[in-house]
């Protein structure tokens, strides 16, 4: 029996619509809007590009695959970091439509998964997120709890929880490149089996900064602490390629860094897949299974930006 993926998608008529950067940072916090809430259940709503949809259905698409591939071989578990409240709003559009967290929820291979835990620093969106689980029934197995990646061990002691018998898909979902690597080796230490798809402000966050960064050790110092290594900017060739402007070559090396750190901690298969032209998200695992997973949910993908969006 297929299965479609809606978004639950409503017009919000108090939006703006088309605000400049200068107006969204006037009418939101921490990309919460301020001004509109909800006309679904009159809760906060995170202030998103129209991009953002395009991050939910890949998300969706592995997430069937995986729950419904593994139902009869581990307990699974499903964890986010960075949730958000589980509502968006197109900035565009003025239409809001269901986050990562609630279109997960809402999948009908949810019921294969023992235990989703969603982590947010935020305390209006774990309130928020909460409520949104609640009303939807699922308390029993879902919970939002504040957690700040900038210390790792507040959420890898939360996550030492589950046993070893477990397989978990964990999504990282940040809006630059600031969680600390050291967050991955906490979790990895106490978690031996996850699949891990993070989001990676490659063409955002790292583009914009590469010549500060290559100039000043303070601005290097949060690329250092993402990727896990110094070995990036301490290359003769990076410094090279930032001299002449080679931003390209360098977003490659920067992503190749990272795998090699992951490399480290146990993954050895990895893909990325580019939304647009703004960030990456990256896909490892230490499973054949996993990537062979990957590769069936990303082939329903095309160039066009077409996606079937159906499941077996």
């Amino acid at each position: 029996m297929a299965s479609r993926l809606e978004l639950n998608r409503e017009d919000n008529p108090l939006c703006s619509r088309n605000c400049n950067k200068e107006t969204r940072q006037n009418k939101t916090e921490n990309d919460l809007c301020i001004s509109v809430k909800s006309a679904k259940d009159n809760l906060p709503v995170r202030c998103v590009g129209a991009w953002a949809e395009e991050k939910i259905y890949l998300l969706y698409q592995y997430f069937g695959i995986f729950a419904g591939g593994m139902k009869y071989k581990w307990k699974l578990n499903y964890i986010e970091i960075c949730s958000g409240p589980g509502r968006c709003i197109n900035r565009s559009s003025g239409q809001e439509f269901d986050g990562t967290a609630i279109s997960i929820l809402q999948h009908k291979c949810f019921e294969h998964i023992n235990r989703a835990i969603f982590y947010d620093y935020n305390d209006t969106v774990v309130d928020t997120l909460n409520q949104r689980i609640q009303s939807l029934g699922l308390s029993h197995k879902a919970i939002a709890k504040h957690g700040d990646y900038n210390n790792p061990t507040s959420i890898s002691n939360d996550l030492s929880q589950f046993s070893n018998d477990c397989l978990n898909l964990i999504l990282i979902d940040p809006t630059d490149c600031s969680v600390p690597f050291s967050l991955l080796e906490s979790i990895a230490s106490c978690m031996p089996k996850f699949d891990l798809i993070i989001n990676i402000a490659t063409n955002t966050d790292f583009n914009r900064n590469i010549p500060m960064a290559f100039s000043d050790p303070n601005r290097a110092e949060k690329y250092i602490r993402f990727l896990g290594s110094d070995n990036f900017f301490n290359s003769r060739r990076n410094q090279a390629l930032c001299d002449s402007k080679d931003y390209v070559t360098l977003r490659t090396y920067f992503r190749e860094t990272y795998k090699k750190s992951l490399q480290r901690i146990g993954f050895n298969h990895f893909d990325y897949t580019p939304i647009r032209n703004l960030y990456d998200i990256l896909f490892a695992t230490s499973s054949s299974k996993g990537i062979e997973f990957w590769k069936k949910a990303t082939k329903e993908i095309d160039a066009s930006g077409q996606r079937s969006l159906l499941f077996e």
